[in-house]
């Protein structure tokens, strides 16, 4: 065998197990109270935004871009001279029909899964949605399936999506690490879990009676 070969395979180093999650995949996988809270608001939003393009759309609203002619009185290619103006069409019924059904679909796709509780389809069709309408309104889009993204990941690490709590949790499991002990964690098993700040305690047993006296075995005879 060739030296540099005996080389290569030392210089590999062993691949670092992959880190198992601290939540169940249905927990990771689902929304919680309030992410489908949140969900819902963001499809019921792309619905009201919908609406502007669709009006447009039946009322055929065309917009024009308008730039000054030269000498000459010439416009470039795609503009007409309208008066003292050289004129272009930017948006007519045809764009106005494509807006409208492209963010009619996406929000429906956003309820469907949000109602269905599949955090993957709202995150995806919100970021895509965000990416496809270019204005400040597509940013909220984005911000919202950026925000369940984040969130999976804290339930992965740490088994708690909040910012507080995955912060006092990667604390805990750093200070565990460096006195060898195991982190006494709080994993969530079921989507309702993993945001619950008021979890009902089974009820403690009453105090031993401090006038009970046991029984005495019997002498031997």
């Amino acid at each position: 065998m060739p030296i540099n070969a005996d080389a290569k395979s030392s210089s590999k180093r062993p691949r670092r197990a992959r880190r198992p999650s601290l939540a169940p995949r249905e927990v990771v996988l689902g929304l919680d109270p309030l992410e489908r809270r949140v969900s819902l608001i963001g499809a019921i939003f792309a619905f009201a935004i919908s609406a502007v393009p669709g009006l447009d759309w039946i009322r055929n609203v065309k917009t024009l871009s308008k730039l000054t002619p030269s000498t000459s009185k010439k416009c470039t290619t795609s503009y007409h001279l309208a008066g003292s103006f050289c004129e272009k069409v930017t948006a007519s019924r045809s764009s106005w029909e494509i807006q409208f059904f492209f963010v009619f679909v996406v929000a429906l796709c956003i309820l469907y899964f949000a109602l269905k509780g599949t955090r993957a389809g709202v995150a995806c069709f919100s970021i895509f949605l965000g990416l496809g309408h270019v204005s400040d309104v597509g940013v909220v889009f984005f911000a919202i399936g950026a925000w369940l993204i984040l969130r999976a990941y804290r339930l992965q690490k740490y088994g708690d999506p909040t910012f507080s709590g995955s912060n006092r949790i990667a604390k805990e499991m750093s200070q565990a690490k460096r006195e060898g002990r195991a982190p006494k964690l709080n994993v969530p098993t079921t989507p309702t879990d993993a945001t619950a700040k008021n979890v009902a305690k089974p009820p403690t047993p009453p105090p031993a009676s401090k006038r009970y006296t046991p029984k005495k075995p019997p002498r031997r005879r």
